[in-house]
């Protein structure tokens, strides 16, 4: 080996392991991004997985630069989305294929109950509203009447339990992030500590993923699942694998 390979080595050796994380993962998601994906049959679940694939790697975009950044902590709501998205996808997949646009119908249907309530506060209140609940109340949905299919749908935690996989470490990780997303006391105590003498200290919260490790396999089990989807409602299975592809390819 020469003497520039030899050096090019061990700078990788000594590299903060979520600096090469964060790279790892920013260019994993900008190679899925960049997937021409507009030859899968449109059918409403395969632009919910499509939809939330791209919705998830933007996230991880943005995850990738803080991390990178040294600002991880600051990636809370991007690292809570992400995780919800790869929930929810996984929820999609685990069920069977006959079953997905109902329950995607159940999903839209409950959305479009939430927005007609936003809709009417905001007129209540004397708010402006460019709700069009006519619109909505216009579009046909197949909703399930299947219980565990309900209440996936209207919680992440039904969905979790309703999922025949082990996805209790990923909500873990999503609970966890959604703590640091809101206005809470704990926010508060984390980023304005007080010390022991009465004055107001200096801290940041801290997060159970600093080298990115669960992200990058969440990343990789939600690019399969997208394939899965894809494949049943009629892509090729080298379109449905694109994107798979492309994560292990960009590394």
């Amino acid at each position: 080996m020469n003497g520039s390979g030899e050096k090019k080595e061990q700078s990788e050796r000594e590299r903060p392991e979520y600096l090469a994380s964060a790279d790892h993962t920013l260019r994993a998601a900008n190679a899925i991004l960049a997937v021409n994906l507009t030859g899968v049959p449109a059918t409403r679940v395969s632009q919910f997985a499509v939809g939330w694939l791209r919705a998830a790697f933007e996230q991880s975009r943005i995850i990738a630069m803080l991390t990178a950044s040294g600002l991880g902590q600051a990636a809370a709501p991007n690292r809570r989305a992400f995780w919800e998205l790869t929930i929810r996808m996984l929820w999609l997949r685990d069920m069977p294929s006959s079953d997905r646009a109902m329950a995607t119908d159940t999903m839209l249907d409950l959305e479009r109950m939430n927005e007609t309530k936003t809709d009417k506060y905001l007129r209540e209140n004397g708010l402006p509203s460019n709700i069009d609940v006519a619109d909505m109340e216009a579009f046909i949905l197949n909703v399930s009447e299947d219980k565990l299919i309900n209440t996936g749908a209207q919680s992440l935690t039904g969905a979790v339990k309703s999922t025949g996989m082990n996805l209790w470490t990923v909500y873990h990780l999503w609970r966890e992030d959604s703590t640091w997303t809101h206005a809470t006391g704990f926010l508060a105590g984390r980023y304005a500590p007080i010390n022991v003498e009465g004055t107001m200290g200096l801290g940041e919260p801290s997060h159970t993923d600093p080298n990115l490790e669960a992200h990058r396999y969440a990343a990789i089990v939600l690019a399969a699942a997208v394939s899965d989807i894809l494949t049943d409602e009629g892509a090729t299975s080298a379109l449905a694998a694109a994107p798979l592809v492309a994560y292990f390819e960009a590394n």
